[in-house]
């Protein structure tokens, strides 16, 4: 067996040595090489952005449509959606792009990070009785005179416990100062007693609700109208709520394209505003896309052009330096890193002398976890940080493992790979997996399960070879320039209808 590391890719994103310098004795990335690629990439964005500039420069760029792109970067999923559209639509249009946390002071966002990610580590099942709460359920909370369902006071009840904690621990400073009062507030207000008197004041906690929203809002309205977009698109349903809420009320009347990066539809997308929905695949413009309203068009998941790529598993693995000959497992925990340690752990129990790539995220405790264990299973374990070549490692892959996030999800089939979940938080991911098994490329398994799971698979190559046709064949590559091409035309029309052209 090769106890070769991986290394980071030669290719656009990596031809720095030092990108791809990695510990022989841990198989994790030299810290000093991570802080060297950081440096190299942020170079290398800043170049990209020179040539887009002088590109737009030099094809007139007063010319150019501005289209303005909402996300949220709660995980890294919708961020890297908003991304990959920004890539395609390059040189053709102005475009920026607003998170929407940066609409809320640091410290803050840094405390409701940190109790997202509490929540769905350890009380899943609160997570998921969140998430699905339908729009009539948030705009009761929102709107309405009466108190939240009985179903959601224990869930508000937890939020405010673990954000009041979490709150006085996050660093101070920043736009935005008096969110810090504003949270406090919410954690003393959101619990109470549905059947004490009057709710214990729950009108004025729901107008504290409300206000909270509201206030949000403002803050958004002037930062569009600051660009003024011919068009909107919004890769995440709450900036998308938001930007309804502002048109409904006249302040703006450009197009609103809704991008969905999960294979099913959340309730709170079905918003009065959106012009078009771009969904992940023709099963939820047929069947999964509930009342959405008409045009509901399958373009897929927005994907960096990298995906788009014919490279096959060998070269992939060329490129990152690993055996051409023996399995290899793809572990994922997204953005949060979830679960991602515990899948690795459980993966080396089992002896099949497959090598297993694992990448945490931005969870650090887990990759400490992984950078122990890969002391003990030298060759085996390798430890990767963050990259912009997602790709190469899924090619590379036989198989993935991990947090079935939509865009994980998405990537990986675009990349011809079966996915298994370790672990999903329902809601979305619930989508995700439902759509894994219906396919058969991939789907649920139950923690102790998956070291058999992975090891019959990698034993019968030739089941595991057609589930990995079956995720080519189902797999999106075009779904950002599908995006930015329907983007373009409905700036165009609109930039005709104000001159009365035809």
């Amino acid at each position: 067996m090769s106890n070769v590391p991986p290394q980071q890719p030669k290719g656009p994103a990596g031809n720095s040595e030092s990108r791809r310098r990695i510990e022989a004795e841990s198989g994790s990335f030299e810290p000093e090489s991570w802080k060297t690629r950081m440096r190299f990439e942020q170079a290398e964005l800043q170049e990209q952005a020179a040539r887009s500039k002088y590109l737009s420069d030099a094809t007139g760029a007063e010319d150019q449509p501005r289209i303005l792109l909402l996300t949220s970067g709660l995980g890294l999923g919708h961020v890297r959606a908003a991304q990959a559209i920004e890539t395609a639509l390059q040189g053709t249009a102005h475009v920026q792009t607003i998170d929407f946390w940066s609409l809320i002071n640091p410290g803050v966002a840094s405390a409701i990070h940190a109790t997202y990610l509490s929540l769905v580590q350890n009380y899943p099942d609160l997570h998921e009785r969140l998430y699905h709460l339908d729009e009539r359920t948030w705009r009761q909370i929102l709107e309405s005179e009466s108190g939240p369902p009985r179903a959601v006071l224990e869930v508000l009840e937890l939020i405010s416990a673990i954000a009041a904690a979490k709150g006085e621990a996050a660093p101070r400073g920043g736009r935005y100062a008096s969110d810090r009062l504003l949270l406090s507030l919410l954690c003393a207000a959101l619990p109470y007693d549905g059947d004490s008197l009057a709710g214990n004041g729950v009108r004025a906690r729901l107008a504290l609700l409300k206000w909270t929203w509201l206030r949000l809002i403002r803050r958004l309205e002037p930062a569009i109208r600051r660009f003024s977009p011919d068009v909107i698109v919004s890769t995440q349903m709450i900036p998308a709520a938001m930007a309804c809420y502002l048109k409904q009320r006249d302040k703006f009347g450009v197009p609103l394209i809704g991008v969905m990066t999960d294979f099913g539809v959340h309730d709170f997308w079905k918003q009065s505003g959106i012009n078009r929905y771009c969904v992940a695949h023709e099963s939820v413009v047929s069947g999964g896309g509930g009342d959405l309203a008409d045009p509901v068009i399958a373009t897929g998941v927005p994907l960096m052009p990298a995906f788009g790529a014919s490279i096959s598993q060998a070269e992939a693995r060329v490129e990152l330096n690993m055996p051409a000959e023996e399995p290899i497992i793809l572990v994922l925990g997204g953005g949060l890193g979830l679960s991602v340690d515990a899948a690795a752990a459980a993966l080396l129990e089992q002896p099949t002398g497959a090598h297993i790539l694992a990448m945490a995220g931005r969870n650090a405790s887990a990759r400490a976890v992984l950078k122990r264990l890969a002391g003990s299973h030298s060759g085996r374990l390798h430890v990767c940080e963050w990259t912009e070549r997602m790709d190469l490692y899924l090619r590379a892959a036989d198989l993935v493992v991990g947090k079935p996030g939509g865009i994980s999800v998405a990537e990986s089939l675009a990349c011809g790979r079966p996915l298994l979940a370790t672990r999903s938080l329902g809601g979305q991911e619930g989508f995700n997996v439902n759509f894994l098994e219906r396919h058969d490329v991939g789907g649920l398994v139950a923690d102790g399960e998956l070291p058999a799971r992975v090891h019959a698979l990698l034993q019968h190559g030739d089941a595991l070879q057609e589930m990995q046709r079956r995720a080519a064949a189902l797999g999106r590559r075009d779904g950002a320039v599908k995006i930015a091409e329907l983007a373009l035309e409905l700036a165009s029309a609109r930039q005709s209808l104000a001159l009365h052209t035809p």
